[in-house]
């Protein structure tokens, strides 16, 4: 049995526990979904080499969407990068500090003693953060008029400015949204029938996410409260929280489905 439906997920708080990064109470809707050949596609800030971890620990064996929408890897295939790529990236952040009012630190002038220390992960996980190909996280250690001039630089280079959790993410002209819509018209054209592409996020980050897809699922943060999304009245608003909520919505559209 086939859904016809593609699926498009954020990692952090929506797929995964907000704390703990568990992933247990999804498992009942990840096994539904894997019985009737629903394709599972991670939509993350997370590196390739992050999602490989995650891929693997899920039992996904699809394509992954990573560095909010810089790099796309396909099953056995080299990883496809959004220009410029890393490399070009990294040569714009450094010969930007040319400018004294453009103070950063990203992840590339780092040890990885100090990934560790300013985000929280062990060693493995730290060393995986640093595995960059479309994108560049760093730290902002300027003032706020140095950073409104900073964008102003990024945009007339042709690249995005992202704020993230703890960092500022630098990354060509892309985004989830645009990645979704390249996944869903290639996986057309390898002969996947698709129906309904689905996605799920909880947080302003996921909003291109939200509007790129046929029908958007808002998980509700883990207080409860929920973003809104203007554009899309349609959206499907989850009762439960986390990864809690995440499972219920999907077996609640497989419910609807089977009446």
């Amino acid at each position: 049995m086939t859904t016809g439906w593609l699926l498009f997920t954020d990692l952090d708080e929506t797929l995964l526990d907000q704390d703990s990064d568990d992933y247990h109470q999804v498992f009942p809707a990840l096994q539904k979904l894997k019985e009737n050949n629903t394709p599972v596609i991670p939509v993350s800030s997370k590196t390739q080499a992050e999602l490989a971890v995650f891929m693997q620990k899920l039992n996904l064996d699809g394509p992954m969407i990573g560095e909010n929408g810089a790099v796309i890897s396909y099953p056995g295939e080299e990883p496809q990068i959004a220009p410029p790529g890393y490399l070009l990236i990294r040569d714009f952040l450094v010969d930007s500090r040319t400018n004294p009012n453009y103070d950063t630190l990203g992840f590339g002038d780092m040890e990885i003693e100090e990934v560790m220390e300013i985000t929280g992960l062990p060693q493995d996980r730290a060393q995986l953060a640093t595995q960059r190909l479309g994108s560049e996280a760093f730290i902002w250690q300027g003032d706020d008029a140095g950073l409104k001039q900073f964008r102003f630089e990024v945009a007339r280079a042709g690249l995005r400015l992202r704020q993230g959790k703890h960092f500022l993410q630098l990354l060509g002209n892309t985004d989830k949204g645009r990645a979704i819509r390249f996944v869903t018209k290639h996986m057309k054209k390898r002969g996947l029938p698709i129906s309904k592409t689905i996605g799920l996020g909880d947080s302003d980050k996921d909003r291109e996410l939200l509007l790129a897809v046929d029908i958007p699922i808002i998980v509700r943060k883990q207080n409860g409260s929920h973003i809104r999304l203007k554009q899309r009245p349609d959206a499907i608003i989850s009762d439960l929280t986390g990864p809690a909520g995440w499972n219920q919505v999907i077996m609640d559209l497989f419910a609807k489905q089977e009446k």
